[in-house]
């Protein structure tokens, strides 16, 4: 998989968290087992890319909101759920590059040259 631009990674590594709970939903009882279930996926991935500082947090978004459920949630409604809340992390990445592309349209000029890194 290919994914590129920081914000990117970071929804990544949340779908990551979902995959993870969906497929440990399949056999869980309680939530809690879930988060066990999902534990060493979490910190795999949340080391998978060290300098990626957006990966780290996506999987932190991810579990968080996981872990915010109510203790007594069916665990595949909580994947179901789990499941919404990345793809609205997804939707608002999709929302916040439009609005920053309209605003860099009025501040760079045609045929520009714009050099960025990361710090």
């Amino acid at each position: 998989m290919q994914v590129r631009g920081a914000p990117a990674i970071g929804v990544a590594g949340a779908m990551g968290i979902a995959l993870a709970v969906q497929k440990a939903s399949k056999t869980a009882k309680t939530k809690r087992e879930l988060m066990n279930k999902i534990n060493k996926d979490a910190r795999s991935l949340e080391h998978a890319r060290p300098t990626a500082v957006n990966l780290a947090w996506g999987v932190k978004e991810a579990t968080n909101f996981l872990r915010q459920l109510p203790d007594d949630i069916d665990p595949r409604y909580a994947a179901k759920r789990e499941i919404e809340f990345v793809k609205s992390l997804a939707d608002k990445d999709v929302s916040v590059n439009k609005e920053l592309s309209k605003i860099g349209q009025a501040l760079i000029h045609n045929n520009a040259s714009i050099l960025t890194h990361c710090k």
